[in-house]
């Protein structure tokens, strides 16, 4: 099920996936946003493109800000 708990796992989860094999912070919104599903998948497809509209860059702390925004 979602809910704030359940998101909050998720991000703990990928940061610490992410860390584990060193991702370069770069790359860290690519590969965490393939793991989303469902709504969450669809929720980051439209942020994606308000971002890019916005001229927003995609480092881990905005997609974090705008993730916690959303599931908080």
């Amino acid at each position: 099920d979602g809910g704030p708990a359940a998101a909050d796992l998720w991000l703990q989860a990928m940061e610490k996936i992410l860390g584990a094999i060193r991702c370069p912070e770069e790359e860290m919104v690519t590969l965490a946003t393939y793991q989303l599903l469902g709504d969450a998948e669809y929720w980051w497809g439209n942020t994606s493109l308000l971002m890019e509209a916005a001229y927003e860059e995609f480092t881990w702390e905005n997609f974090k800000r705008k993730f916690l925004a959303k599931y908080f």
